[in-house]
């Protein structure tokens, strides 16, 4: 009777090792970390890991305005409409890019030295449209220059352009389409909204 007794007990306490090595082992698969602190969980990928190669988020574009390097921009003289003009950007990057709001036109003298004349950006054929421009794809706005005389001596004449894309720094030149030489007598300018099409844009 005596050594059955201690048979039974050597066995429940093999028994209760067994399940407190089961335990331990079970622990130390299932770490997590303490509530509140930064620590990752072992064996998931931490917010590090959820980048790409390049350091953005996936699914986030890295597409941005359209910069001056970016684009042709044309002006183009609208027939029996003297200082009307359908200015063009067209995308010339292998990237896609967006415009939205207003561009700018800005008169060079002879020596391509730039001056001022008074600006007015108008809504015309409206605000301004959102639009995203693939490679080779084109933005429309009108412009309209207020012409003087050439022989007036407060009127500057301009031989060339440069232009400035809506959000962005710096210019770029801009052709006038047909001409290799011209003089406009620039007094003001108007700007009209860039859009998707040219429907509109020259109705001042």
């Amino acid at each position: 009777m005596l050594n059955r007794t201690r048979v039974l007990g050597t066995v429940a306490a093999l028994a209760g090792g067994i399940a407190m090595l089961t335990g331990c082992a079970q622990g130390a698969a299932t770490t997590s970390p303490v509530p509140g602190s930064n620590a990752a969980v072992v064996g998931q990928p931490g917010q590090g890991e959820r980048q790409q190669a390049d350091g953005t988020q996936p699914g986030i574009s890295t597409e941005g305005p359209c910069a001056v390097e970016d684009v042709a921009v044309t002006l183009t003289p609208q027939p029996d409409r003297p200082g009307i003009f359908l200015m063009t950007a067209v995308n010339n990057s292998a990237e896609a890019c967006y415009v939205d709001g207003w561009g700018g036109v800005v008169p060079l003298d002879m020596t391509g030295a730039a001056f001022e004349v008074p600006t007015e950006h108008v809504k015309i054929p409206g605000e301004p449209t959102n639009m995203r421009l693939e490679q080779g794809e084109t933005a429309f706005a009108g412009v309209k220059m207020e012409l003087g005389d050439k022989s007036d001596p407060n009127v500057r004449v301009a031989n060339g352009f440069n232009a400035f894309m809506p959000n962005v720094e710096g210019t770029t030149n801009a052709k006038v389409a047909g001409a290799d030489y011209y003089e406009y007598p620039v007094v003001s300018i108007q700007i009209g909204s860039y859009q998707p099409s040219a429907q509109g844009v020259t109705v001042f």
